[in-house]
């Protein structure tokens, strides 16, 4: 992963409401141009939530085994990474016994404060070298602190912060994306936007490319093989067209944004082709003088070098060491 570029993760969640050959049919179609898939794993129900819970038995129906994610993760594996979003201590197993199927390991939001669950991610994330990745929406800022101070502590270096949370869907007023790079200078961690604006919602593409150019390079989007089709996390998630576009104008982005280098590149010399340079107003002699009054500045068609501002003030006071015409360019080289 190269932090300079955009790096776009299609967020399953759980749409699949259980069924395995949706859920492969939703791997399958996720486009090529998208570096990652992500999906949440669920074993234990009674560890995630308690049973008198309104989405209790709705959940624990949405639990597959562990061939069927297997053969999920291997058919995804072809073309794409693969992040796992752990919503039990049997997913971090699950992730330690199948490493070569896991690039990426998540903690969700609402589950950081459970120590257990999250100590066992951190240690599969060390052990077996991948990537992880923590929901950091909902806290306060202290808490934030802590939170990368347990991190430090662990010894885990490879992290990234997810910032964006899920209000189904979350109103574009409430995204706040200006806490993306003081959270970046903050924390000292690489932060990713997760959108949950409306599928349908008109700013929904601005604002993932706006949470780039801050500094989000990280960008996980809900992703449906149907878009507006009603079912689970639906409500955010966009088409496998829609996604390719938003992936691809991510590169466009990028370009233009560019790596940070303050010499200029050749467009920009070129640019200099239309600046004012420095010539002489009338005709003058060898051994001539220059004054102020003696200069001044028109576009030529093609200045025979890169001027630079002030450069007339080198040459007042200077004698010319030929003849020289209106409307001649000034060159170092005129001078004694």
């Amino acid at each position: 992963m190269d932090m300079n570029l955009p790096y776009v993760i299609a967020e399953t969640a759980y749409g699949f409401e259980g069924d395995k050959l949706f859920l492969m049919e939703q791997t399958t179609q996720v486009p090529d141009n998208i570096d990652a898939i992500k999906y949440h794993m669920l074993f234990n129900v009674d560890e995630y939530m308690e049973k008198r819970h309104s989405l209790y038995s709705s959940v624990k129906s949405w639990i597959l085994d562990e061939e069927d994610w297997i053969c999920v993760l291997k058919e995804a594996k072809k073309r794409h990474d693969v992040i796992i979003l752990a919503d039990d201590i049997a997913t971090a197993h699950f992730c330690a016994a199948h490493p070569e199927l896991v690039d990426g390991v998540e903690v969700h939001a609402a589950c950081v404060n459970d120590k257990a669950l999250f100590n066992e991610v951190i240690n599969v994330a060390k052990e077996y070298h991948k990537k992880m990745f923590i929901g950091i929406s909902g806290f306060e800022v202290q808490e934030l602190f802590n939170i990368n101070e347990y991190i430090k502590n662990s010894g885990l270096n490879d992290v990234i912060f997810m910032y964006g949370f899920q209000n189904f869907p979350t109103k574009i007023e409430e995204v706040r994306l200006s806490k993306i790079p003081l959270l970046r200078e903050m924390l000292g961690r690489p932060i990713g936007y997760a959108d949950h604006t409306g599928w349908n919602e008109e700013g929904k593409e601005l604002l993932i490319y706006t949470a780039y150019a801050l500094g989000a390079n990280i960008q996980e989007i809900h992703f449906v093989p149907c878009e507006g089709e009603e079912r689970t996390d639906f409500v955010t998630a966009v088409s496998a067209e829609r996604i390719a576009k938003i992936a691809e104008t991510l590169k466009k982005e990028c370009e233009a944004i560019g790596k940070f280098d303050m010499r200029l590149n050749e467009g920009e010399k070129q640019y200099l082709n239309f600046r004012k340079v420095p010539v002489y107003r009338s005709d003058f002699g060898e051994g001539y003088s220059i004054s102020e009054k003696d200069i001044k500045f028109i576009r030529i068609e093609k200045p025979s070098y890169q001027h630079v501002f002030s450069e007339e003030e080198e040459i007042i006071g200077r004698q010319l060491k030929k003849a020289v015409s209106a409307n001649e360019e000034i060159m170092p080289g005129d001078f004694y």
